[in-house]
């Protein structure tokens, strides 16, 4: 966390607003919530949900700035956040690695656009990391001129 950045821990699903609610409710039925933190920073509100399903723990990502699901660690989740993509750049994600474990996409300050971070479990249980470019290209920093 940085000095710019706010993080709370809200009580109840029913502590956020209704509007997301009703964007993350569809991905949410049949769960037990766990945490679920509101995080302010950089002119941004992102709302994480930590759930649990069938034994295991997710994650749910949502933009509350701008509407949007920005990633979380279940299948139906990362599909919906791969469905955003082109075709060419879904399949580079999704050929990266054994199977993806965690996707999310991210906003880089730097120069002010979106790229992806994906993890990837491997077979042998191992967890590998790539940041692509929304294309599906390797993730390249770049700085604004000054």
């Amino acid at each position: 966390m940085t000095m710019h950045e706010s993080k709370v821990l809200l009580n109840t699903f029913w502590d956020l607003s209704v509007d997301v609610q009703q964007a993350v409710a569809r991905f949410l039925v049949g769960s037990k919530l766990g945490e679920i933190i509101v995080a302010k920073a950089h002119g941004v509100t992102e709302v994480e949900i930590n759930y649990f399903r069938h034994g295991a723990v997710y994650k749910l990502i949502w933009d509350d700035t701008t509407k949007k699901l920005l990633g979380g660690t279940e299948a139906i989740v990362i599909n919906e956040v791969l469905s955003g993509l082109t075709p060419e750049a879904r399949k580079i994600v999704e050929d990266g690695g054994h199977s993806i474990r965690h996707i999310k996409i991210k906003h880089a300050d730097f120069d002010d656009r979106e790229y992806l971070h994906v993890q990837y479990l491997g077979e042998d249980r191992h967890i590998t990391g790539r940041k692509l470019e929304m294309d599906g290209r390797q993730f390249v920093k770049q700085y604004r001129a000054a």
